[in-house]
């Protein structure tokens, strides 16, 4: 199973006084924000945490309909690359957050799978935030097409018990993805379709190889160049 989560540090939902104190600590377990590295700041720690339990209760929901997000119930464990796990109840997942500029991005899967998990993550051109939901399939379609080596149209997103999942032509089951937008970002995870084929190889998209999506860069409110496409670092996930 996979999860993943975006969330936009400069949308006004994430701003410092959109949370109370009570919030926090009604959310988040005081080991949590602790366990992760001093460099950044309680904004960037609230909101990385979030992210992956947000990512994790996705991919609980594709195991049970009947879970309800808790977000003190989803157990996120961060080492300073940001790689971990978020635990719930007895299942565990493994986990990994990015952070460039003010787009974070966290990416959940099982254990002994997370390494095959495609995932990427753009920022928005001022026309796609009209409809970023249809922006966010762009571009989830365009990226995997390329790293697959197949023609968009062989590839569609499908919803089944309002989950996302990702036809591929010839295949007799759907792949796992997951789909997230918010503020200026949006971004994906899905399992790799060769998989199950037993290619259990890391593969990770990469910055700028998917010219061709139609999700150019485009000016922040600072008036300079925003980077379009994010990407894991290459690494295992401990």
């Amino acid at each position: 199973m996979v999860g993943n989560d975006i969330v936009d540090l400069a949308d006004p939902d994430t701003s410092r006084g959109a949370c109370h104190p009570r919030f926090d600590r009604r959310v988040f377990a005081p080991d949590e924000a602790r366990s992760l590295p001093a460099e950044f700041t309680d904004l960037q720690k609230r909101w990385i945490l979030w992210s992956a339990k947000e990512a994790a209760f996705k991919a609980a929901r594709r195991e049970s309909a009947r879970v309800v997000f808790s977000p003190a119930r989803f157990v996120v464990d961060l080492d300073h690359s940001l790689s971990g796990s978020v635990r719930y109840g007895r299942r565990r997942w493994s986990a990994r957050v990015q952070v460039d500029g003010d787009c974070v991005h966290a990416v959940v899967g099982d254990p002994d799978t997370i390494s095959s998990v495609l995932s990427g993550a753009c920022r928005l051109a001022m026309d796609e935030l009209r409809d970023p939901s249809a922006a966010v399939r762009r571009f989830t379609l365009s990226s995997l097409a390329a790293r697959l080596r197949v023609a968009i149209s062989d590839l569609r997103i499908e919803r089944a018990r309002r989950v996302p999942q990702l036809i591929l032509a010839g295949r007799a089951r759907p792949v796992p993805l997951s789909l997230s937008h918010h503020g200026s970002y949006a971004g994906f995870a899905c399992r790799d379709p060769h998989d199950e084929a037993g290619e259990l190889t890391s593969r990770r998209l990469v910055t700028g190889e998917f010219a061709s999506t139609g999700l150019s860069s485009s000016l922040d409110d600072r008036g300079g160049i925003s980077a379009d496409r994010i990407h894991f670092p290459r690494g295992g996930v401990r």
